[in-house]
């Protein structure tokens, strides 16, 4: 989908100003409490319109996230039905973090092309009630949002191959090495973020990053899954109950999509006009037709700082002039990657997170960054002048959006950059002989520690391939130790076709 920009810069056309005139999100947290994550949803939606002042009748559009990667239920027709609302404007997004801020587009073209007078945007998920219909012996109301967000021994449920997907490959060097779960992957591009260091002080590094995240969480306790203040030590220390999952991401630094959230704005024509309407001021998404192993450099999104770029230009605020920011935070190597092309350095002062992000307030699937804009707009509605960014990523950190919001006078620019692969380096499936390592990581089994350990490794001609151990106990060897980037490697590939490869 192609959004075009609503308005040109300077423009006299008299068409209706989009704004946030209502935000409502939810929790269940009562352990013994089953829902459908529809009830969640109708639950934020009535909350949002409660606050708009909004009727029922004027609403012209229900657009929503998906409840799940396996379910071809349509979210945004099911909480119409439960309105009743009367037939109009419908869309559910593809399953990504960058979805919410593509709705929130979307309505608001609505609106200025006077389609719809006020669009509802809606997203949430009900995990922790699969997880409760499990322990009590029940059938879930509906499935899981993700195969990873109730463990590998989830359940097919019917459908799963053909869900809405969101960016995700099949046939990359990262698969072919075996991250194919988000924590793996986002682990490989956090090797390449702090190269040369070693794993303990590259986790103490991560646990200063995330422990002012829990911070914020804790003062939503109504709504964040682990209200709770962590050190720095607490996050980076594994123990028993923080075990290593990727490293060097411990339990504490992982997205926690067990959750019961939902989150829905209201957007619809400037009523008031004052200076406490938020508005969309300029929204820009784009995505990279290739994994993190197809970018020059792995630490980058070339396609992120475009975005960037194009926000500033068509805004005209430059971003040292945000004041508040909602990252996505599924794993730090997003909170870092974001941050690098916002213009956030390590020690700006400016907070990453609204919510508490989402190890701490909860990852709700592909409706994450709803929670956090209708947060911002709590903050913005009481900080007239203040300008606040949303940065959203979604798939294999190849699909992002990037929004600025704020209680100021602005005309909307919207803009969706499409899905493109500038200077792309070419991947392969097979390869022998020495190569350099570009990532690593080593990935930890709850009952049998350190298990796998996939490499991106560069070979001499500058493509990139996926390996994995060579010798069954090399995982162990390297669990903890001096990260493997910037070595050499030696390749070989099997008979079955996989690649793998023996530290030189």
């Amino acid at each position: 989908m192609t959004f075009l920009v609503a308005m040109p810069k300077n423009s006299s056309t008299s068409v209706s100003t989009p704004v946030i005139s209502g935000v409502g999100q939810v929790a269940n947290k009562d352990d013994e409490r089953i829902v459908h994550p529809v009830d969640l949803l109708e639950a934020a939606a009535l909350l949002a319109l409660s606050d708009a002042g909004i009727p029922l009748d004027r609403i012209g559009g229900v657009l929503a996230t998906p409840l799940s990667t396996y379910s071809e239920a349509d979210p945004s027709q099911l909480l119409a039905a439960r309105l009743g609302l009367q037939p109009g404007l419908r869309t559910v997004s593809t399953y990504s973090g960058a979805a919410p801020q593509r709705l929130i587009a979307q309505a608001c073209k609505a609106i200025t092309d006077g389609v719809v007078e006020a669009v509802l945007v809606v997203g949430g998920i009900a995990d922790a009630s699969v997880r409760r219909a499990r322990r009590q012996g029940v059938e879930p109301l509906a499935p899981p949002t993700s195969r990873w967000s109730q463990g590998t021994d989830a359940p097919v449920f019917k459908g799963v191959e053909r869900g809405r997907g969101g960016g995700y490959y099949a046939h990359v060097p990262e698969i072919a090495a075996g991250a194919g779960l988000p924590s793996s992957y986002f682990a490989l591009v956090e090797s390449a973020l702090i190269q040369g260091q070693e794993p303990a002080a590259q986790r103490d590094a991560l646990g200063r990053l995330l422990a002012p995240f829990t911070e914020v969480a804790a003062t939503r306790p109504e709504l964040a899954w682990f209200p709770n203040l962590r050190s720095a030590a607490d996050i980076a220390t594994p123990t028993a109950a923080n075990r290593l999952i990727a490293e060097p991401y411990t339990k504490l630094m992982c997205s926690f999509p067990t959750v019961d959230l939902a989150a829905a704005v209201v957007v619809s024509r400037s009523i008031r006009g004052d200076a406490t309407e938020v508005r969309p001021l300029t929204i820009v998404s784009g995505a990279e037709a290739r994994p993190p192993s197809g970018r020059p450099d792995l630490r980058r999104s070339q396609m992120l700082e475009r975005i960037v770029d194009s926000v500033q230009e068509l805004s005209g605020i430059d971003l040292a002039d945000v004041a508040l920011f909602d990252l996505y935070s599924c794993f730090p190597a997003a909170v870092q990657v974001l941050s690098a092309a916002l213009g956030l350095v390590p020690d700006d002062p400016r907070p990453r997170t609204a919510t508490g992000g989402l190890p701490y307030f909860g990852g709700p699937g592909a409706s994450y960054s709803l929670h956090g804009i209708v947060c911002l707009v709590e903050e913005l509605r009481a900080k007239p002048g203040t300008v606040a960014a949303v940065g959203s990523l979604g798939g294999m950190m190849t699909d992002f959006a990037v929004g600025l919001f704020g209680a100021v006078d602005g005309t909307l620019q919207q803009l969706d950059l499409g899905k493109d692969t500038p200077d792309e380096v070419a991947t392969v499936m097979q390869a022998s002989g020495v190569a350099v390592v570009d990532a690593a990581t080593v990935l930890h089994d709850r009952e049998n520690g350190p298990t796998e350990a996939p490499i991106i490794a560069r070979l001499p001609d500058g493509s990139r391939v996926g390996a994995v151990p060579g010798d069954p106990d090399l995982p162990k060897a390297l669990s903890d130790q001096v990260s493997l980037v910037g070595r050499e490697v030696a390749l070989s590939t099997s008979a079955d076709g996989s690649v793998t490869y023996l530290p030189l």
